[in-house]
C-alpha cells in the first residue's frame, strides 16, 4: 500500500513539474522576441541561384522581423513571400524558444532555357515545370529554340535522356526545333548536328563518334557544316561551299 501511494505521489510530482515547465515555456514564448534568423539552403553548390545574402535581402521586403514578438510573425505569409523567389522549391520555417527563426530552403534546378519568340525566355526545371529567369544569375543550360513550349517537348525529352551522358552534355549548347518537330543541335564547337524527329541518343552518339574519329584522322572535320544523324545506319555530312 505504501509502495502504491509513493508511486502515485512520484507520478503526481512528475506531472506537476512537466505542467510547470510547459507553463513556463508558454509564458516565455508569449514574450519572446525574434533576435536572429538562421537560413539553410540545400544543395547551394550545385544550384547557386540562392545565397544567404539574397534571401536576407528578400526578407527585407517582407517587413521588420528582428525585434518583433514571435507570436506576431505570420509564418504562413512569410512562407508565401519566400516562395515568390523563382528558384525556391520548398520552404520550412520554424521558431525556437531562444528567439531564432529557422528558414530551410530547397532549390529548383533548371535543365533548359526555352526561347519561343512569343514571350520572354524561361527555364524548364528538373520536374518539367516552367521557371522564370533570374535577374541575378544565369544558368548554364542548353537553349531550346521552338515555336512554343509544346513543340519544345521533344527537345526537353532529349536533354532529359542525355543529361547523365558526358559526351552529349559537353556537346550540346543549343537545340533548334523546326515546324516538323525535328531536332538540330548547335554544338559548342563544330558543325550543326541534325537528329530528326525520332532520337536514339545511344545509337546516334556511336555514329557521331565514328564519324568524328574518321574525319579527325584525315583532317577534314572542319570542312563540314552539317552532320545528319537521322538515318539509322549512316551519317550524311554536308561540306561548306566556299
Amino acid at each position: 500500500m505504501k509502495s502504491t501511494t509513493a508511486t502515485i505521489l512520484s507520478v503526481s510530482i512528475l506531472i506537476g513539474c512537466i505542467l510547470a515547465l510547459v507553463g513556463f515555456a508558454s509564458v516565455d514564448y508569449e514574450g519572446q522576441r525574434v533576435n536572429s534568423i538562421e537560413i539553410t539552403i540545400s544543395d547551394d553548390a550545385n544550384s547557386p541561384f540562392l545565397s544567404d545574402l539574397r534571401v536576407r535581402e528578400h526578407l527585407d521586403t517582407f517587413g521588420a522581423i528582428i525585434g518583433k514578438l514571435e507570436k506576431n510573425v505570420s509564418f504562413s505569409e512569410l512562407h508565401k513571400h519566400l516562395m515568390l523567389i523563382p528558384s525556391v522549391r520548398k520552404t520550412h520555417i520554424y521558431p525556437t524558444l531562444n528567439g531564432t527563426i529557422h528558414i530551410e530552403l530547397s532549390q529548383r534546378k533548371p535543365q533548359a532555357r526555352i526561347h519561343t519568340g512569343e514571350s520572354r525566355d524561361f527555364y524548364i526545371d528538373e520536374l518539367g515545370e516552367t521557371m522564370e529567369l533570374d535577374h541575378q544569375y544565369t544558368a548554364r543550360v542548353p537553349i531550346i529554340h521552338a515555336e512554343s513550349l509544346e513543340s519544345a517537348k521533344n527537345a526537353i525529352d532529349f536533354i532529359e535522356k542525355t543529361k547523365s551522358d558526358e559526351f552529349w552534355d559537353a556537346l550540346i549548347d543549343q537545340i533548334v526545333v523546326n515546324s516538323k518537330g525535328e531536332l538540330e543541335l548547335i554544338p559548342r564547337i563544330g558543325a550543326r548536328i541534325f537528329l530528326g524527329s525520332d532520337q536514339d541518343p545511344e545509337h546516334q552518339r556511336r555514329n557521331l563518334l565514328t564519324f568524328y574519329r574518321a574525319q579527325i584522322k584525315t583532317g577534314n572535320l572542319k570542312n563540314y557544316s552539317r552532320i545528319d544523324l537521322s538515318y539509322k545506319d549512316q551519317v550524311i555530312a554536308k561540306r561548306y561551299t566556299y
